[in-house]
């Protein structure tokens, strides 16, 4: 699976953390209020191409009473994901694809999931 990378807030230049693990992300996911997402794909000069994913990016919001939402941002990205020395590069594409669209099925199976910004 591919790393999921905790982007920085705009005041803080550095990556926070990096989680490794698909079970500790969850509970993240498990605990925002709301959810959005936005998709990015690999681009290829022929339009009839197929179109696959190369990344995710997902916004997590916690709000809470009387404070300020507590909003996490995250990038699922294809540069992490080794590839292997006998696959093409269209193989890898499909692969990295399906591999995201797994993480989307997830994702998608909680309740205040919006594709695109707020």
């Amino acid at each position: 699976m591919t790393t999921i990378v905790e982007m920085p807030l705009r005041f803080d230049s550095a990556i926070k953390k990096i989680i490794d693990s698909r079970d500790e992300f969850s509970k993240k996911i498990k605990k925002s209020q709301i959810i959005t997402y936005s998709i990015e794909f690999f681009h290829s000069c022929f339009l009839d191409d197929p179109r696959h994913m190369k990344g995710i990016h997902v916004r997590l919001y916690n709000l809470q009473q009387d404070q300020h939402p507590e909003i996490n941002n995250y990038m699922i990205s294809w540069e992490d994901v080794p590839r292997n020395d006998e696959e093409d590069w269209i193989a890898f594409q499909s692969r990295i694809n399906d591999q995201l669209e797994d993480f989307l099925s997830e994702l998608n199976e909680h309740a205040n999931v919006v594709k695109g910004s707020l």
